[in-house]
């Protein structure tokens, strides 16, 4: 672990912002230690899964806002599970460990908040896997570390969208792939959790296990996908819905600049604008339309452009 990267962070300007001292959680600092029995041990797994029925319950008193979970079935007894849950607001993570229904590690990676806020102090109490995502060491032995837990008899919380999901129009982001391969190396099996915040109400969906081991890492990842996506609909359509007039131009902006206003300031810029998973495999429409807009139209190729924009018109495109 990079021991810098707790000394700071980068703030909307690209300026850094340093830690209050009197508020920095020098004793967690040994969960930066890349070697998984430095981390994790039996007896505070023990420990953890006593005290966590006390610890879901106390968890949605440390908001103002208000928990409603569904859930779809009873959790499977015969395997490691590994939850995997939706990311898009501060309250996500305290509604998925209340949703889980049962004792889990979080895999957490928002390092300035965990370090420098009481966040970081509730989350060890209930057990977390610290990931350092700007050290390529941090993120390779965070799978070790979670494969631990499992080994010791535990499971895991994971949100495989990496950061929040701050897209206009996805509703799930491309998941990164250590989800897949932790589940892998376990035999676990992954149970969805899909939440949104609507005003003071945050909701959440546990949904059916899904066992995406069964399929190769591509097919397993688009599965996982599509039942986050198709639960977060779900509760959109049953509890978020608004009417198109009161969406005006400045709605988004407004959105993001009121969700990022509630990380007590310590949203990492840096990390969360840098750190979205890009499958390579996949093109988006900003790489497709740059080639066009780098394009310069002359005598030898303007035939096509006239052919594409005659057939734009008969479509109406």
């Amino acid at each position: 672990m990079l021991k810098e990267n707790l000394e700071y962070w980068y703030d909307e300007n690209g300026n850094k912002v340093y830690g209050d001292k009197k508020h920095y959680n020098k004793k967690l600092e040994y969960l930066l230690s890349y070697n998984p029995e430095e981390v994790i041990s039996y007896t505070g797994l023990k420990v953890r899964k006593i005290i966590n029925p006390v610890f879901r319950n106390v968890v949605q008193f440390t908001t103002k806002n208000t928990f409603y979970i569904e859930k779809d079935s009873t959790l499977p007894k015969d395997r490691p599970i590994i939850f995997a849950s939706t990311h898009g607001f501060r309250d996500d993570v305290a509604l998925a460990i209340k949703a889980a229904g049962t004792h889990s590690y979080l895999l957490y990676g928002s390092i300035p908040d965990f370090y420098y806020s009481i966040d970081g102090i509730a989350l060890w109490v209930n057990g977390t896997v610290i990931v350092d995502r700007k050290d390529k060491n941090s993120r390779a032995s965070s799978i070790a570390k979670m494969s631990r837990v499992i080994e010791l008899g535990g499971n895991i919380l994971m949100f495989p969208e990496g950061v929040w999901n701050k897209s206009e129009n996805k509703l799930v982001l491309n998941l990164f792939p250590g989800i897949y391969r932790l589940a892998k190396k376990n035999n676990a099996i992954i149970v969805p959790i899909a939440s949104i915040q609507s005003g003071n109400n945050c909701y959440a969906k546990r949904m059916k296990p899904l066992d995406i081991i069964k399929y190769d890492e591509s097919e397993g990842l688009k599965r996982l996908r599509d039942e986050l996506a198709t639960g977060k609909l779900e509760l959109m359509m049953k509890h978020a819905k608004m009417k198109r007039g009161n969406v005006d131009d400045n709605y988004w902006q407004n959105f993001l600049e009121k969700l990022i206003s509630t990380s007590n300031g310590l949203y990492d810029y840096e990390i969360e604008n840098s750190a979205e998973y890009i499958d390579k495999n996949i093109a988006d429409e900003k790489e497709v339309f740059d080639i066009v807009d780098n394009i310069h139209v002359n005598a030898g190729n303007a035939f096509v452009f006239a052919k594409t924009s005659n057939m734009c018109r008969k479509n109406k495109f």
